[in-house]
């Protein structure tokens, strides 16, 4: 019963539903794709909002710009937001989590059981990591022989695989689900991926409080139906993700 119930809010849009504007970010794979009416993170999203008997309408844009448009109530709600991004907005339940790994050429020898032995090493990481990492992470970057930061994967990716960097920071599935996984001679190789870094945890940010407990309720439902899980699974797979 709770299966039909789900695959009803779904796919019906009853012409009461209520409309909420979200905004998303710009194209993040797996999390967020082209257009971005799809990937993992909004794909859960959409599938939540309708379960709970709304209508989403998409809006995808800088993050910047859609932390205006929350602030002055143009969107009703936003991803991928850590609470306190700003003021006055009414935090859901973690969407999902984040996974900041360090990540190295397996046949590197790299091996990295503390934070504090990336001092050692060439280091790319994503915008702000210096900041979002914490002063720990600050400060061993610091002693690096060479740091910088990357908001293009691409790039990041190219750096790893051509030996130009001996440790991407970033997240574990942005890093696969990017289509430069070769060299510039075409070689395949093999990556490891240390846990250095706590699961960082995404919510939904609503400009409204009952929206926010709507949609609470409603992500309950969509882990207990399996649909939560079946969603994650058809990325993994149209990505080739690791699963842990």
């Amino acid at each position: 019963m709770l299966r039909l119930l789900l695959i009803c809010c779904l796919f019906a849009t009853a012409a009461g539903a209520d409309i909420v504007r979200l905004a998303v970010g710009l194209a993040k794979p797996p999390y967020v794709e082209a257009g971005g009416n799809s990937g993992l993170e909004v794909a859960l999203a959409l599938a939540t909002l309708r379960l709970a008997g709304h209508q989403p309408l998409v809006v995808q844009l800088p993050q910047a710009r859609g932390l205006a448009m929350l602030d002055s109530g143009r969107v009703d709600a936003m991803l991928s937001l850590v609470p306190g991004s700003l003021e006055g907005v009414f935090y859901s339940q973690p969407l999902l989590h984040y996974r900041n790994r360090a990540i190295v050429l397996q046949g590197s020898g790299i091996v990295l059981t503390q934070l504090s032995q990336l001092a050692q090493y060439r280091v790319v990481a994503f915008q702000n990591a210096r900041r979002l990492l914490g002063d720990d992470f600050r400060r061993t970057v610091e002693r690096a022989p060479s740091y910088a930061e990357q908001g293009d994967q691409d790039i990041q990716n190219k750096m790893l695989f051509n030996h130009r960097v001996d440790v991407v920071i970033g997240d574990e599935l942005i890093f696969h689900a990017n289509p430069t996984q070769r060299d510039l001679n075409n070689r395949s190789q093999a990556v490891l991926s240390y846990a250095l870094f706590p699961s960082s945890p995404r919510h939904v940010g609503f400009r409204r409080e009952r929206l926010r407990q709507d949609f609470d309720n409603a992500l309950l439902q969509l882990k207990g139906s399996g649909e939560y899980e079946r969603i994650q699974q058809f990325y993994r797979d149209k990505y080739q993700l690791p699963r842990n």
